[in-house]
């Protein structure tokens, strides 16, 4: 598997999708859930096993995978940037303060939704250019 290819960005955006209005309302448990979907479809994708609803959403629909793949950047994003918060907070300074402000930051409800912004307005200007 490429690193960013089309399906893992698409999983990215439908997971960014679902979850988004999830944690505004509170379903912390439903999110929890989602996010072990998510994490499991990853590793599926890891190993170059698509997942079936994946591929036929893909094909069934590709104005909303291109738009999904312009957001689909985001919940890998907050992954990453939230593991390095975690390490630099634990390792680098052995600070929870570190942590809890990282933690912050990364679970600003807000944070998601001005990221996806930015990219569907990125993505709407360059397919209306074409």
């Amino acid at each position: 598997m490429k690193l960013w290819s089309k399906e893992a960005l698409v999983l990215g955006g439908i997971y960014g999708v679902l979850e988004t209005p999830l944690s505004f309302l509170g379903f912390e448990n439903t999110s929890g859930i989602l996010f072990l979907l998510f994490i499991l479809g990853m590793f599926m994708l890891c190993f170059n096993k698509t997942p079936k609803f994946l591929s036929n959403f893909i094909s069934n629909y590709p104005k909303t995978s291109y738009y999904l793949t312009a957001i689909g950047w985001i919940p890998y994003f907050m992954f990453i940037v939230f593991v390095l918060l975690i390490g630099s907070g634990y390792i680098i300074n052995y600070s929870d303060i570190t942590v809890e402000y990282g933690m912050h930051i990364m679970f600003y409800p807000y944070t998601t939704i001005y990221l996806a912004l930015v990219s569907l307005i990125t993505a709407l200007v360059r397919k209306t250019n074409k």
